[in-house]
């Protein structure tokens, strides 16, 4: 058996030769594992981008629900005060309908709290981060809102039970009034600002058209009085 010994480098030139396939070889190495890395962080932001413009679209659904039930919460709003002027009266009240908070549909926000603790959002354009990052502070602050006027309205539907009501109890629903007007009023503004600004150029998905929820909502918009 021959073992063939490596042949020596004969001058500078061979050995600058061999050096440079070296180095070449560990360059072509180092690029393709660049490009392969550049092809898994481009499908990873692709994959979380797509995700939360899912959310968006969903949460631009709640905002157009909540949106589209303004008028009636208006109306019924208008129906309190004539409920509270009767009671103040010692009139009946005559209450045509029973009072029921809104429909709700609310915002989420878990796929946003999921890209937070990746890493995907760190190969994603500065500007587009901003974006998404204002878009979703602007539907956490509509779901405490939207929860905050559920909570009102479920304060108002003591008015169902008149008869049982004292003076005390008729005074603080005059402030669970106020409170429901100002948070229509609050809802009517960052409901404007997140179909606009913080839509991000989506449409909002449908919500709210289940029978079910049309039931819900028709029942709400009858008048009270």
């Amino acid at each position: 058996m021959h073992i063939h010994q490596p042949k020596a480098v004969h001058g500078w030139r061979e050995l600058l030769s061999e050096i440079g396939v070296i180095v070449i070889g560990i360059a072509i190495a180092l690029v393709g594992e660049q490009v392969v890395e550049a092809f898994h962080w481009h499908h990873e932001v692709e994959t979380e981008r797509g995700a939360l413009r899912d959310e968006v679209r969903a949460n631009l659904g709640s905002a157009a629900y909540r949106e589209a039930e303004r008028p009636c919460i208006d109306k019924r709003l208008a129906g309190l005060q004539e409920i509270f002027r009767r009671q103040a009266k010692g009139l009946p009240l005559d209450l045509r309908a029973p009072i029921t908070r809104p429909p709700l549909s609310i915002a989420s926000t878990g796929s946003w709290e999921i890209a937070l603790s990746g890493q995907a959002l760190g190969h994603m354009p500065h500007e587009e981060k901003l974006a998404f990052s204002d878009a979703f502070d602007s539907y956490k602050a509509f779901n405490q809102l939207r929860n905050e006027e559920d909570a009102t309205w479920r304060r108002l539907e003591l008015i169902n039970h008149a008869d049982m009501l004292g003076a005390g109890d008729w005074v603080a629903l005059h402030e669970a009034f106020g409170e429901a007007a100002a948070l229509n009023s609050r809802m009517r503004s960052l409901t404007a600002y997140v179909l606009g600004p913080a839509a991000l150029g989506e449409q909002p998905a449908k919500t709210g058209e289940s029978p079910a929820d049309l039931a819900e909502t028709k029942a709400f918009c009858t008048p009270l009085v």
